[in-house]
């Protein structure tokens, strides 16, 4: 099965390390978005970057570090 990293930036890089092994990239369409919901819910304090237009993005590739293949990537930003 292969493995996928999960990366996130938002002003800091968090880089997987890890990664998490599934079936295929629509199972990791599927982890990204529950991973972007829970790291929305997280980080959605008022003084929170994604609140003030900054774009934040979480990118999955086939190698740690954020490194290798990208498979795709999401951008969300939000402002008030």
């Amino acid at each position: 099965m292969p493995r996928y990293y999960f990366h996130f930036a938002d002003g800091q890089l968090l880089h997987d390390d890890t990664g998490e092994e599934l079936v295929d990239v629509a199972a990791a369409k599927h982890e990204a978005l529950r991973v972007s919901a829970e790291m929305i819910r997280d980080r959605a304090s008022a003084t929170a970057p994604l609140w003030n237009g900054t774009a934040w993005r979480l990118w999955v590739t086939d190698r740690p570090d954020g490194e290798g293949e990208t498979f795709f990537t999401l951008r969300f930003s939000a402002e008030m």
